[in-house]
């Protein structure tokens, strides 16, 4: 799990203990093909990490991401539906208390969300 984790914008700059315990923490969500894992209009309280199968971004990209960044750190609603992709999708669903702490230890984990915004949808 920590080695497809480590493969997503974000957690690439984080060590070992760090992801161990987000992988702990997070629960995995499991989706089948077509599911809806987001809403369109949903404001995040989760940040999902997918790393298993795929997800379809409300812009049509079929791949691994994380998301709901942009709701989850700024309150914005979801532009469209994420759905797991044709294969399903298993993502770490991380809560915003979670993410929150990871943020304020390690700054480098938003900086490279912001950096990959096109990978987050």
């Amino acid at each position: 799990m920590i080695a497809m984790l480590r493969q997503l914008p974000g957690f690439e700059r984080l060590r070992e203990p760090a992801l161990e315990l987000i992988v702990a923490r997070a629960a995995l969500r499991r989706y089948s093909p077509g599911q809806i894992a987001l809403p369109s209009g949903t404001v995040g309280e989760l940040l999902f990490a997918c790393v298993e199968g795929s997800v379809v971004t409300p812009q049509g990209a079929d791949g691994r991401a994380v998301f709901d960044a942009p709701g989850l750190l700024f309150g914005l609603p979801a532009r469209g539906d994420y759905r797991a992709g044709a294969q399903g999708m298993s993502a770490l669903a991380i809560a915003k208390p979670h993410v929150f702490t990871i943020v304020r230890e390690f700054p480098e984990f938003v900086v490279s969300l912001l950096e990959h915004g096109e990978t987050l949808g």
